[in-house]
């Protein structure tokens, strides 16, 4: 990094204080798988240490709506921690959930409609079948904890989508979705992290509260709440 690209950083966050960041996972598995699907992967023991480690750090975990009347304020006194779950899995609910539950610690999924009871494959896991069950759904929807977002219907990199088929994607899955837990959906997350001008056209024909990337780092002050950077939680 260059010295003037160095200081226009630095006079950035002076001027854009941290405000917390949001962490994105998909599964927490016993077992990791090996390959690339591992990236995918943590274990409980690891979820847990993390929750641990934020807290003694200063960290106050909240929801995704919480972390939006943070951003809108654009302060806190204690920096944010919001986890989220992309795409939808079984193991959210059978392993995920009672730790959370039991660390009290709010939690997003964003559930691509396609998944639920395996309707559809997931193509990076082929000949398993790893989608959540609509009565998990419903259970962990009934929690204050965990608040539920849209993924999509297939989980498609939208930028490579017509208009067309972006806006099939993102409102069928909306309605499905509204329709399936009885209640509006306010929080939507970019599969893959991709989108283009026309997607971002149909998401703000939307009533979205939030929608999620998939990379970016921190929440600063004046992050826009409809274009959230986010941080892959990895584990070695």
């Amino acid at each position: 990094m260059g010295s003037l690209q160095y200081i226009r950083r630095k006079f950035h966050n002076l001027t854009h204080p941290l405000l917390g960041r949001i962490l994105m996972l998909h599964r927490v598995v016993e077992q990791r798988s090996e390959g690339e699907n591992r990236e995918l992967e943590i274990t409980p023991e690891f979820l847990r240490r993390t929750i641990e480690t934020y807290r003694q750090q200063g960290h106050r975990f909240v929801s995704i709506d919480e972390a939006c009347d943070i951003i809108s304020k654009g302060r806190t006194n204690h920096p944010f921690v919001c986890l989220t779950f992309d795409d939808g899995y079984q193991d959210n609910y059978d392993i995920a959930y009672p730790i959370l539950k039991q660390m009290e610690v709010p939690f997003a999924i964003y559930v691509t409609t396609g998944f639920i009871d395996n309707r559809i494959p997931i193509r990076w896991y082929p000949n398993e079948k790893l989608g959540i069950n609509t009565e998990s759904l419903k259970t962990m929807d009934a929690d204050p904890l965990c608040t539920i977002g849209v993924h999509t219907v297939s989980h498609p990199k939208l930028d490579n989508l017509s208009p067309q088929e972006q806006q099939k994607e993102i409102e069928q899955s909306l309605q499905e979705l509204e329709s399936f837990l009885g209640h509006p959906i306010h929080h939507f997350s970019y599969p893959h992290g991709t989108y283009n001008a026309e997607t971002l056209s149909i998401i703000n024909k939307q009533t979205f509260r939030s929608t999620l990337l998939a990379w970016g780092g921190n929440i600063r002050r004046g992050a826009n709440p409809l274009m959230l950077p986010r941080i892959e939680l990895r584990q070695p």
